[in-house]
């Protein structure tokens, strides 16, 4: 953590929902379902093996959570506050994130599989070894955000702005990359299998020797 922030203690009334709240099979920690989070404050808090099923965190105040090891399926995050937030090894499946704010935000080892983020500001987040595969996040500003070894199979990032991002080790395979602006981005070391590049603005752009024989194909140039 870039601060010393200690965790708050649950609300009362937010320990009684877990207290209610069905064990995970195989796994100890409590399984809620179907709550309404929304517009409530829930900063500084600490969530461990915890999963969520079709919850809305709607316009919820999540400035400096963390989680570890917890799940959120099919929930909303529209509105709501992530700022300065740190997930490790936690999933956010199917969720959406409207107008979400998640500035200073850090994922480690997440997964953010076939959810949507509707022209949010990402930009600067640290989301390395994260996995985006199926994920909607077009038109959204991505710009200087750390992707480094993170998995964007079949993701969506048509008219992102993906400026100086860093992609080394990441997998775009089947990206769907169209409008979007990647000057400056590092490209070295990424898995583009067939990305075309006459649909991207690459100004700047650094690729390695392999990448550039690929684009090369695309742009009908004959080497040596």
């Amino acid at each position: 953590m870039t601060e010393t922030h200690q965790p708050a203690p649950f609300p009362d009334w937010f320990a009684q929902i877990l207290a209610e709240s069905s064990a995970a099979p195989g796994e100890g920690g409590s399984v809620v379902h179907d709550e309404d989070f929304s517009d409530t404050d829930l900063p500084d808090l600490e969530f461990s093996r915890l999963s969520f099923l079709r919850c809305s965190f709607a316009d919820t105040d999540l400035a400096w959570l963390r989680t570890e090891g917890c799940s959120f399926t099919d929930c909303s995050f529209d509105g709501a506050n992530l700022r300065q937030s740190e997930h490790l090894r936690s999933a956010f499946v199917s969720c959406t994130f409207e107008r979400t704010t998640f500035t200073r935000m850090s994922s480690t080892d997440c997964k953010f599989s076939a959810s949507v983020f509707d022209a949010v500001n990402l930009r600067g987040v640290s989301v390395a070894g994260c996995d985006f595969s199926g994920v909607s996040l077009g038109n959204s500003d991505l710009r200087e955000v750390d992707f480094t070894g993170s998995k964007l199979v079949g993701a969506n990032v048509v008219g992102a702005k993906l400026d100086r991002c860093r992609f080394s080790g990441a997998d775009l395979t089947g990206l769907r990359w169209q409008n979007a602006s990647l000057k400056d981005a590092d490209l070295r070391g990424a898995v583009l299998a067939d990305l075309d590049p006459r649909l991207v603005d690459l100004t700047g752009a650094r690729v390695d020797v392999e990448q550039a024989l690929g684009f090369a194909r695309f742009l009908g140039l004959r080497i040596g």
